[in-house]
């Protein structure tokens, strides 16, 4: 597999966006957007007016260009699409978990690849998110090791493997990592989940996230959660219908508890004057 990021210190999220979806029938995918890809002004406006949240500075990044492609090999066009749509879900949660991204699969001939562009900011964050080549070689690794273990009808590869990191052992070690950066936020879904299905008031909602060390956090139009010091959308989990829901079903709650309240007042008064 073969994993190249290229940087543009200019706001060109549409000739990009044109780029990428030359061919119309290319499947494409977006993370952490609320516009469609399919509406091309107001999804590239997203990622304009996430880009306006950076201070303006000469020389400085604004969005990424990456691309992951599978090294040669004999499936289908259709297994190959599926192998990549899982290994873009995995990359962008390591290398960019709170940023905009749009990605388009290429399958023109026989060389099926992955395009990405993604903000060079987290969601109306004003500092830009850089990697170091460290970093970055570290999530390749990782990504690689993933596919080497579950992907066994592809080519064992080891491109951006040292030697050392080439043993079982370590391969095993970096497995436990990953599995452990996922279980953390599986951990926080299914926690959420309990708490939003046995949410009855607002008060037991704060409590409750309180007492396990979790905060709700609203900024603009995005809510998520805070936990260990780390911000985790709600979208991104997959719990925004069901928090706007308990919203919801707490306002009816409120607003049947101050109907109740208001009955049992006026038939009190009504009592009172027999």
């Amino acid at each position: 597999m073969i994993i190249k990021s290229m940087s543009r210190k200019s706001t060109s999220f549409s000739q990009l966006y044109d780029y990428l979806t030359r061919d119309t029938s290319s499947f494409t995918f977006s993370r952490n957007t609320y516009n469609s890809p399919k509406n091309k002004k107001e999804f590239v406006n997203e990622f304009y007016a996430n880009a306006r949240h950076l201070k303006e500075a000469r020389g400085k990044v604004f969005l990424y260009h990456e691309v992951l492609s599978l090294e040669q090999n004999n499936l289908s066009k259709e297994r190959q699409k599926e192998i990549l749509l899982d290994m873009a879900e995995k990359y962008l949660f390591q290398r960019a978990d709170e940023h905009l991204a749009f990605g388009v699969i290429h399958d023109e001939k026989e060389h099926i690849h992955l395009h990405l562009m993604i903000s060079a900011n987290e969601i109306e964050g004003d500092k830009r998110v850089r990697l170091s080549k460290k970093e970055f070689k570290e999530i390749q690794q990782r990504l690689e090791n993933y596919k080497n273990q579950k992907y066994k009808e592809l080519r064992e590869s080891s491109l951006y493997q040292d030697k050392k990191d080439l043993s079982k052992a370590k391969q095993n070690e970096q497995e436990l990592k990953n599995r452990g950066a996922k279980s953390t936020r599986d951990t926080i879904k299914t926690t959420l989940e309990d708490i939003f299905k046995k949410t009855t008031s607002q008060t037991y909602l704060e409590n409750r996230l309180h007492s396990l060390g979790y905060e709700i956090y609203t900024r603009g139009k995005t809510t998520g959660v805070k936990y260990e010091g780390k911000k985790y959308r709600l979208k991104t989990l997959g719990l925004d219908v069901s928090y706007k829901q308990l919203l919801k079903k707490l306002e009816t709650i409120q607003e049947r508890e101050i109907k109740r309240s208001r009955f049992k007042k006026e038939k009190s008064y009504t009592r009172s004057q027999k």
